[in-house]
């Protein structure tokens, strides 16, 4: 039965088998009509939330971090004599933990939930060590919020075992040795950026050095903010806690996951979204620079915008309506500031919003925002050289140079029915037949 170590891993790395298994598309929002805007705009929201489409970043990341645990469960705990040596005395070292940072709110927690979907299961093992079968876990996960040190994260994990009285050395053993006895070959560490509120990265940089003391895989998550903080730190803590970044950027503009992302909102909206997926695409990424988080607000304050019109269904009008709304203000500032980081090319002012690796933005990404600036500039000039008279004109109008454009694609003609004998034979007659007076 020790074999079960090992082969619960097996094909979890398949490609195929990770996308069908992360992917989340939620049954389509329930009759909204008859609940209150506000009400209805929040559950309009959370099932936007639930939706997942998986890129490209996505599933490599979590293959790579699925292959990790698997080779350290092989290593471990491929022999019973292994499994219970390892339990008894387990190996001294550290490891260099992952680092998966990116924006806030770009989908690093929903790709971590989607991690622990695909690792393994609780298990029994049967063992001669043991009386009677005993079960094994894959990973343990942990959140970082309102920890106050490495030692309070070692006493969680031993649960009511720990006690307050023993210094870190005698939990991080316990905890090694833990570990090995339940077949943990991963640690997730997330929300890191919670617990240093107020006191700078030392408390952070603690609790990472404890954790990696575990001599098992591990990832941590954390926003850029406290990335930059980790980066002042003297070079032994830079080369333990950040040799090993994996920086998550949003989709791009053009890309098949965010148009896939759009369409399903559109989906899930159960007819509520009444505009083109390309057009919607594109307005949506341009009020939230393809961060999810963003985008699901601006939708639902897109609702609210339609709800007020009195009307149960969203169009473009309502999107831009969202975006320029004292509701959407900070995400507005934080979208703009993104923008001219990528056209500018230069350091940001603010370190939440530059990544503190130097990833490179991608060239769609600024030809997509050089391109909206030029349109707000030109935008800007024809609406200042409206008389007033001729500005209420166009408002009236509606021509606001907002709106997308519409799609220049030609309408698909109606194909043709196949003709039966029986028609065939009616025209023939019809044509070559004498004519009866």
């Amino acid at each position: 039965m020790i074999s079960l170590m090992t082969s619960r891993f097996d094909g979890l790395t398949n490609i195929n088998h990770l996308r069908e298994t992360i992917t989340t598309r939620p049954a389509p929002v329930s009759d909204l009509d008859c609940i209150e805007p506000n009400l209805a705009a929040e559950l309009f929201a959370g099932v936007l939330r639930e939706i997942f489409i998986p890129n490209k970043f996505t599933i490599e990341f979590i293959a790579e971090v699925v292959g990790r645990a698997a080779a350290h469960s092989a290593m471990n705990f491929d022999t019973e004599n292994h499994y219970v040596n390892r339990m008894y005395y387990p190996s001294s070292g550290e490891v260099f933990p992952i680092c998966l940072t990116g924006l806030a709110g770009v989908g690093k927690t929903e790709t971590i939930n989607a991690l622990r979907r695909v690792m393994p299961g609780p298990a029994e093992i049967e063992v001669g060590h043991y009386q009677k079968p005993h079960t094994v876990y894959s990973h343990w996960y942990a959140s970082a919020r309102g920890k106050a040190s490495g030692k309070q994260l070692l006493m969680n994990f031993l649960g009511h075992e720990g006690s307050t009285r023993e210094n870190v050395a005698n939990l991080l053993h316990r905890c090694q040795q833990r570990a090995n006895q339940d077949g943990i070959s991963l640690a997730v560490l997330e929300e890191m950026q919670h617990v240093n509120t107020g006191q700078g990265a030392a408390k952070v940089t603690d609790l990472l050095l404890t954790m990696s003391g575990l001599n098992i895989p591990m990832v941590f998550v954390s926003n850029y903010s406290l990335i930059h903080k980790l980066l002042r730190r003297n070079s032994e803590d830079r080369q333990r806690l950040l040799s090993e970044p994996r920086v998550m950027l949003p989709d791009a503009p053009d890309s098949k996951p965010w148009a896939e992302y759009i369409s399903e909102c559109i989906a899930a909206s159960n007819g509520r979204i009444r505009a083109n997926v390309e057009d919607l695409a594109r307005e949506v990424y341009r009020g939230s620079f393809g961060i999810k988080r963003l985008a699901v607000q601006l939708l639902k304050l897109s609702y609210l915008e339609a709800r007020n019109s009195s009307r149960m269904w969203i169009g473009l009008e309502d999107v831009h309506r969202a975006y320029s709304s004292s509701s959407y203000f900070s995400h507005r500032d934080d979208v703009e500031e993104l923008e001219r980081q990528a056209i500018q090319k230069n350091k940001a002012s603010r370190l939440d919003l530059r990544c503190p690796f130097g990833t490179p933005i991608r060239s769609n990404v600024i030809q997509f925002a050089r391109k909206d600036r030029d349109n707000r500039a030109a935008r800007a000039v024809f609406e200042g050289a409206l008389t007033p008279t001729e500005r209420e004109t166009h408002k009236k109008l509606k021509l606001d140079s907002d709106a997308s454009p519409p799609s220049t694609k030609r309408r698909k003609r109606p194909s043709i029915e196949k003709p039966t004998d029986e028609s065939l034979l009616d025209a023939f007659n019809e044509i070559f037949d004498p004519k009866v007076d």
